[in-house]
């Protein structure tokens, strides 16, 4: 199965382009929208696409599935993008401290703890989640069973990694990580560190973390291909990760 993950949009016209050509390029079973698809300040660095705009093209890619998870640009946005968004066409899958699975793949998405989640919460009619995963997190893989931990999408990255700065992120996430080992973490947020660094992911114990990247010009994406043992859900055999543009993958 294959998953093509994306983050940091920010509305940008070049980017919202871009991934609708890789995924009519690539054709992934899933798309996974990793946060900050919006942009929730009034100034931006150029032209904006326009929200329902926003909602027609991702709703219209060419995958079986399309997730979202909240990032912190997804404020009062949110409401205009999810009233725009063609739900006779396609649902609109919103993953919050959740998880959801497609064939054999289970995902689970993360909160985002900065930004605001007011209208996201309110829009979903949900309580706003607390930054202490244990609090939510164990039940959400007592349901999953293992095939719980194959992909965790969260827009801010693990703490204490050479993909990430400590600076106003959750170290609770890198916690989680430790304590549950995950396959593979796709995060976002970050645009600085990974180029900064030269390194887009980070083996952490079992764990191998992800920071899919962006930046303004160039637009970066992660291919992910799963090869399962079995039909139905399950831990993966096999991971295959490509990170664009950088031309660079990895397999474990």
């Amino acid at each position: 199965m294959r998953v093509l993950c994306a983050t940091d949009l920010h509305q940008s016209p070049l980017h919202y382009e871009a991934l609708r050509q890789a995924v009519a390029e690539h054709k992934p079973a899933v798309v996974a929208m990793v946060g900050d698809f919006l942009h929730g300040l009034d100034e931006a660095d150029g032209e904006l696409l326009p929200v329902p705009e926003c909602a027609q093209l991702l709703a219209g890619l060419t995958a079986d599935h399309v997730v979202f998870v909240r990032g912190n640009h997804e404020d009062h946005k949110w409401v205009e993008f999810a009233a725009a968004w063609p739900s006779p066409k396609r649902k609109l899958v919103t993953l919050y401290g959740s998880a959801y699975t497609a064939g054999p793949l289970t995902m689970i998405g993360f909160p985002c703890l900065t930004g605001s989640e007011f209208h996201w919460c309110n829009q979903l009619e949900v309580p706003e989640l607390p930054g202490d995963t244990e609090a939510w997190l164990p039940a959400v893989l007592a349901k999953t069973g293992p095939a719980g931990r194959t992909l965790w999408l969260m827009h801010e990255c693990p703490v204490g990694l050479p993909i990430s700065h400590p600076g106003d992120l959750n170290p609770a996430w890198t916690d989680a990580v430790d304590k549950y080992s995950p396959r593979l973490t796709i995060s976002g947020h970050d645009h600085d560190t990974p180029r900064g660094n030269n390194t887009w992911h980070y083996r952490n114990g079992d764990t191998v973390c992800v920071n899919a990247g962006q930046a303004k010009r160039t637009f970066h994406f992660v291919l992910i291909d799963l090869e399962f043992p079995t039909a139905t859900p399950s831990l993966p055999a096999r991971i295959k990760v490509r990170a664009y543009p950088w031309n660079k993958e990895i397999t474990f």
